[in-house]
C-alpha cells in the first residue's frame, strides 16, 4: 500500500513479541515532545473546550502569543512535533465524527490545503478517522523513520469497524493506515510508544468477561512504500485500567488496573516473552495515574492512588507505599503525576483542591513543598519542559481557564488567562540556551540536553532523545541503543561473554567460585586452586588451609597455608582461647576470675548491680547468703527479695526456720504441732 493511497486498508493479526529493548518513553493522553525548536521561543500550548480552541503560550513571558486557533469542535488530545514546527489537536468533529488537526506553529494558524494536491480535510477527516469513529487518545513517535516519515498514532474507540489505532505520516500530511483492535475490547484513554518506534500500547477491558487486556500494535513499513500492521492482545488481572507507562529501557510495560478486592499493578516483560506478573496493592486502592522515569538510584515508578502513593522498583514491583495523610498536608490526595527528566522531582495535582505538590523522588519519598494555584479550581492539566526547569497546570475557572508556570528551582508561579475551559496541555522543545529566548538551533540532528547541543544519534547517555541513556554496555548507532560486535545479548543485557563471569564464552555459562573469564574460558587465578568445584586460596581459605579440605578450628585462621590462632588469641592448654573474654583466662592463660565475675578487654569485672563478698560477685537483691548486704544469711526455707529475706505465704517461721505448715510433719497447721510416729501431715492435719 503506497503513503499516498487514501483507501482504508484494514489489517489486525497477532504479532510477535517486539524488539530486544528501546529507550524510555512514557505518554498518556497528552504529550511532551523533546528536540531543538526552529521557532523564535519556547511555547507551551492548552487545547480548551467551550471555544474550542489550541493558545500558544511564550514559556518565558507567559503571554499569550497571537490569537486562539479555532479547531472547529471539542479538543481531546494535544502532541507538538518534535522540531517544534507542528502542534496536532484530536478532535470531535460532528460532520466527521473525528478530525486530526494540524496546526503550523510558526504561523499560529492550521496547515493549508493543498499539500500533496489534496486538502488534508479531504484525506485525515472525510477519508479515514471520519470512516472509524471519535478518537480517544493521541501519541506521536519520538523521531522519523526511513525517509524522514514521522508518524502519528489515534485511538479510536467505536466506530463503523469497531475499535483500533489510525496511522497518518505527518511528512506528507496523510492518513495511510487502521489497525483493528480488540473486536470486545473497551480501550481506556492511554496510549504508550517505544522511543525506537517498534511497539505502541493500549490497554483496556473485555465488555464480555470483565477481564483487563494490553493491546500490543506493530506498525511497520515494507519494501517500498508498502506496511502492514499487526495486533497481539495480552492478558491481565484485573477489570478497569487506571494507568500505564513503560520503563526507560522499554522492558516492562506497566498497567494499573482494579477489581472487586482494590488496586492491581500488571507488568509485561517484553524480554521474556511477554511474561505478566500481577501485584496487589490493598482493599479500597483505586489506582489514577503512573509516571515512571531513571535517576542515580535507577529506573522506578511512582502510582498515585486514592489512598497511597506506591513506588515501584526497576522491575515494576511496588516497593513502597505510603498514606497520602502521611506524606502531604491537608487532606491532599495525589492524581496527576509527572516526573521531572532527571527522576529526581515529582509533581502531582490534586483532583479537588487548587494545589500541586512538589516531591523530592532522589532515593524515594523525600521532602514535600506545596504550591497554591491561582484559581480556586482543581488542575485540569499537568505537564513538564523537556529540559525538567518548568512545571506547567492548566485549571478551568467561571470565565474561561488558566495556565500557570511553576518554576522547579523556586516555586514561584506566574500565571496567564486563556479563552475556553482547558483540557490538555503540550510544551514544545527548548531553544538553544535554555529558556527559549531566540538564540541559534542546535546543528544538523543536535538536541539541546541540559543546556547543551548533544549528538544524539551516537550519544549513548542521550540516544535518540535528551536522558535516554542505553543500557550498560550498548552504544548509540543512529540514535538506537545497540549491543556492538564482540558482544552478546544475554537476556536483556549486551555482554562481553569474553570476561563477563556468569556468561563466560556464551550465555548462561557461569563460573565456578573464585574462577575469572578469561578470553571465553573459566580458569583459576593464578596463585589459587580448585577445591571442591570451587577456586581457592589455599594460603588463607580456613576451609582448605594448605591443602584442599583442611579445615581450620573455630576459632584459628588460616595464615600462609596454616592454621594458626588469629593475632587477638593465645594457647591455653592446647586450645586456642580469646584471652580478651575468657573468664578461664582473662588477659592471660589460667588467669580465671572469681564466681560471678565477667572477662571484658582481659579484665575480671564485677558487673554493674552486683557485689564482691568473700570473694564472689554476687547479687544483694537475692543472694541467700549476702541477702542486702554482704553476710546476711537468709533462714532456711526463706527467699531473698529485692534484698530482703522473706518467709513466703504460706509458710510460717518456726524455730527460726521458713517452714511449710501444710507439709511439715513437725509443725503440722501451727508451729510445735508434732504428727506422732508413722504420720504424715497432709493439709495442715496428721493422717
Amino acid at each position: 500500500m503506497d503513503d499516498s493511497d487514501d483507501s482504508a486498508a484494514i489489517q489486525a493479526k497477532n504479532t510477535p513479541r517486539g524488539a530486544r529493548r528501546a529507550a524510555s518513553c512514557l505518554l498518556g493522553v497528552f504529550a511532551v515532545a523533546l528536540g531543538p525548536s526552529s521557532a523564535s521561543a519556547q511555547s507551551v500550548y492548552v487545547a480548551s473546550s467551550v471555544t474550542n480552541t489550541v493558545t500558544p503560550i511564550d514559556v518565558s513571558t507567559m503571554a499569550v502569543k497571537g490569537n486562539p486557533v479555532p479547531l472547529g469542535a471539542q479538543p481531546v488530545a494535544l502532541v507538538v512535533t518534535p522540531d517544534g514546527k507542528t502542534v496536532l489537536a484530536a478532535i470531535l468533529a460532528k460532520k466527521f465524527s473525528t478530525a486530526l488537526t494540524v496546526i503550523d506553529a510558526t504561523r499560529n494558524a492550521l496547515e493549508p490545503s493543498g499539500r500533496m494536491g489534496k486538502t488534508l480535510h479531504d484525506l485525515a477527516l472525510r477519508k479515514s478517522l471520519g470512516t472509524f469513529g471519535p478518537p480517544a487518545a493521541l501519541v506521536l513517535e519520538p523521531r522519523p523513520r526511513s525517509e524522514g516519515r514521522l508518524l502519528a498514532h489515534v485511538l479510536v474507540k467505536n466506530g463503523n469497524f469497531g475499535p483500533g489505532v489510525s496511522q497518518f505520516n505527518l511528512k506528507r500530511v496523510v492518513w495511510i493506515h487502521f489497525i483493528r483492535g480488540k473486536p470486545d475490547g473497551n480501550y481506556a484513554e492511554l496510549m504508550a510508544v517505544t522511543p525506537d518506534n517498534a511497539r505502541f500500547y493500549v490497554p483496556g477491558t473485555d465488555r464480555k468477561s470483565g477481564q483487563a487486556f494490553l493491546s500490543e500494535f506493530n506498525f511497520f513499513f515494507m519494501s517500498g512504500q508498502s506496511h502492514t500492521g499487526l495486533r497481539k492482545d495480552i492478558r491481565l488481572a484485573g477489570g478497569a485500567v487506571g494507568a500505564l507507562g513503560i520503563t526507560p529501557d522499554s522492558r516492562l510495560v506497566i498497567v494499573a488496573s482494579q477489581d472487586a478486592t482494590g488496586g492491581i499493578v500488571n507488568t509485561v516483560d517484553r524480554a521474556d516473552n511477554d511474561r505478566v506478573q500481577s501485584f496487589g496493592l490493598g482493599s479500597g486502592v483505586i489506582p489514577r495515574d503512573l509516571a515512571i522515569g531513571r535517576n542515580a538510584g535507577g529506573i522506578f515508578g511512582l502510582l498515585t492512588t486514592n489512598q497511597v502513593l506506591v513506588r515501584l522498583s526497576a522491575s515494576g514491583i511496588p516497593a513502597a507505599a505510603t498514606a497520602s495523610a502521611t506524606l502531604f498536608p491537608g487532606n491532599f490526595i495525589p492524581d496527576k503525576v509527572e516526573l521531572t527528566p532527571d527522576g529526581t522531582v515529582a509533581y502531582m495535582t490534586d483532583g479537588a483542591q487548587p494545589f500541586v505538590a512538589r516531591m523530592d523522588v532522589s532515593t524515594g519519598f523525600g521532602a514535600v513543598r506545596m504550591v497554591r494555584l491561582p484559581s480556586t479550581s482543581p488542575p485540569a492539566a499537568l505537564a513538564i519542559s523537556p529540559d525538567g526547569k518548568f512545571v506547567f497546570v492548566a485549571q478551568k475557572d467561571s470565565t474561561g481557564g488558566t495556565v500557570s508556570r511553576i518554576d522547579v528551582g523556586t516555586n514561584e508561579v506566574k500565571s496567564v488567562a486563556v479563552q475556553g475551559e482547558p483540557v490538555a496541555l503540550a510544551v514544545g522543545p527548548v531553544a538553544p540556551g535554555g529558556t527559549g529566548s531566540g538564540t541559534p538551533t542546535c546543528p544538523g540532528t543536535a538536541l539541546l540536553c541540559g543546556g547543551k547541543c548533544v549528538a544524539v544519534d551516537i550519544d549513548a547517555a542521550n540516544c535518540g532523545a535528551c536522558g535516554r541513556a542505553c543500557p550498560a554496555g550498548d552504544i548509540c548507532i543512529s540514535g538506537r541503543c545497540e549491543c556492538p560486535p564482540g558482544r552478546q545479548i544475554c537476556g536483556a543485557a549486551c555482554l562481553d561473554v569474553t570476561t563477563d563471569r556468569g556468561n563466560c564464552g556464551r550465555c548462561g555459562r557461569a563460573c565456578i567460585p573464585g574462577d575469572v573469564c578469561v578470553s571465553g574460558q573459566c580458569v583459576c587465578p593464578v596463585g589459587l586452586n580448585v577445591c571442591s568445584s570451587q577456586c581457592v586460596n589455599e594460603d588463607t581459605d580456613r576451609r582448605n588451609c594448605g591443602r584442599c579440605g583442611n579445615v581450620c578450628a573455630a576459632d584459628e585462621v588460616c595464615s600462609s597455608g596454616r592454621c594458626t590462632c588469629a593475632p587477638s588469641h593465645e594457647v591455653c592448654n592446647g586450645v586456642c582461647t580469646e584471652t580478651q573474654n575468657s573468664v578461664a583466662n582473662c588477659g592471660r592463660c589460667g588467669h580465671a576470675c572469681i564466681p560471678g565475675d565477667i572477662c571484658v578487654s582481659g579484665n575480671c569485672v564485677c558487673p554493674a548491680g552486683r557485689n564482691v563478698c568473700s570473694g564472689q560477685c554476687v547479687n544483694l537483691d537475692v543472694n541467700l547468703r549476702n541477702c542486702g548486704t554482704c553476710g546476711r544469711v537468709c533462714l532456711p526455707g526463706d527467699s531473698c527479695v529485692s534484698g530482703r529475706c522473706v518467709c513466703p505465704d504460706p509458710n510460717k517461721v518456726c524455730r527460726n526456720a521458713c517452714v511449710d505448715v501444710e507439709t511439715d510433719p513437725s509443725n503440722c497447721g501451727t508451729c510445735g504441732r508434732a504428727c506422732a510416729a508413722g504420720q504424715k501431715c497432709v493439709g495442715g492435719r496428721c493422717c
